[in-house]
């Protein structure tokens, strides 16, 4: 069922908090090769991602969308406990070719599809990834929130506080790759409607320097409304690190949907990982929220790794904080909450 502002009859919906309890965690199996460098690499993202499965599994149910005929490697990896859903997919990265859950009013759940496109045009194949969300969608028989723009991008290019207010970067969402000719005015418009919010708020984020184009959810985070955590390296005077300082300074004048003030919390990126690639993202904005635990990557940097785990167990006191090597997704151009999107329950 697609829901339009003719069939909608007075509905009301909202983007319900990521910390909020969940129905289950829905993963999507990496089936092609030909994505990665090479079988060896190929083959340790699939153990990365079969071990993070496995780990979220012990505290809610995990669906894993993957090609029938790669269950038994799926299975093999991921353990019993993971739920094996046959819906064909190309790459790993839920969040952001996967569906965003809503919640309406009268407390069922609905699906925004955000047609991703690759990230603008910069990964194939992805003709599965392209139209995973509406599979999902189908599978569990929930209605599909019309999006007639299109408005294209992806669900680690949002960053919402369960309360009316959204983060973004205007490199991910301002861009001709994605959405072309659209202005902001016109994409704040079409982002409150579709996600039931009040307050969208620009940062500037960074294009053409990793395939995201500067997604917010490896920066910026909502701890609650109004509490965000913030990532980066010290003293970094790249483009990354300038501008993650403006977004703290827009943050710093900035209110939420309510009127609150932000307090700002900052957790370093690791510095001195024990992997030297060049193409490790280090930083613990992109945990992952699950029932009553919290999944955070770490990196072999003892004294960044032991700081992120305490404070992110002081911002998360009820939650069981579970630090993960994953090394083989952290190099592949994102982390834990890139791979994971959530249903609510």
């Amino acid at each position: 069922m697609l829901i339009n502002h003719a069939n909608a009859s007075g509905r009301r919906w909202r983007t319900p908090d990521e910390g909020a309890p969940h129905a289950c965690t829905w993963m999507a199996w990496p089936s092609v090769e030909s994505i990665y460098e090479d079988a060896a690499y190929f083959e340790n993202v699939q153990q990365a991602l079969g071990q993070l499965a496995a780990a979220i599994s012990r505290f809610e149910p995990v669906r894993m969308a993957a090609p029938r005929e790669q269950h038994d490697r799926a299975r093999e990896l991921c353990g019993p406990a993971v739920e094996l859903v046959p819906i064909p997919c190309e790459d790993m990265w839920m969040r952001d070719s996967g569906p965003v859950f809503v919640r309406f009013e009268t407390g069922d759940l609905g699906v925004v599809n955000l047609h991703f496109n690759g990230w603008g045009d910069k990964q194939t194949p992805r003709s599965y990834d392209e139209r995973i969300a509406g599979a999902v969608a189908e599978h569990l028989g929930f209605p599909v929130i019309d999006n007639p723009l299109p408005l294209v991008g992806e669900g680690g290019g949002l960053e919402f506080d369960g309360d009316g207010t959204l983060l973004l970067t205007d490199s991910c969402w301002l861009n001709d790759n994605r959405n072309p000719g659209i202005d902001r005015k016109t994409m704040t418009a079409e982002l409150k409607r579709l996600f039931g919010l009040e307050k969208v708020i620009w940062l500037p984020g960074v294009r053409d320097q990793d395939i995201t184009d500067g997604h917010i959810d490896g920066a910026m985070r909502f701890v609650r409304p109004g509490l965000v955590m913030t990532g980066g390296l010290p003293g970094d005077d790249s483009d990354w690190g300038l501008a993650l300082a403006e977004g703290r300074e827009i943050l710093k004048r900035e209110t939420d949907a309510r009127g609150r003030a932000f307090e700002l919390v900052d957790i370093p990126s690791a510095s001195e990982p024990a992997n030297p690639s060049e193409w490790l993202f280090t930083g613990y904005a992109n945990y992952y929220l699950a029932n009553g635990a919290l999944f955070t990557g770490v990196f072999g940097d003892k004294q960044a790794d032991a700081f992120a785990i305490d404070t992110l167990g002081k911002l998360f006191p009820e939650r069981k904080i579970v630090p993960l090597s994953l090394d083989a997704i952290y190099e592949s151009g994102g982390g834990i909450h890139c791979v994971t999107q959530q249903q609510p329950a």
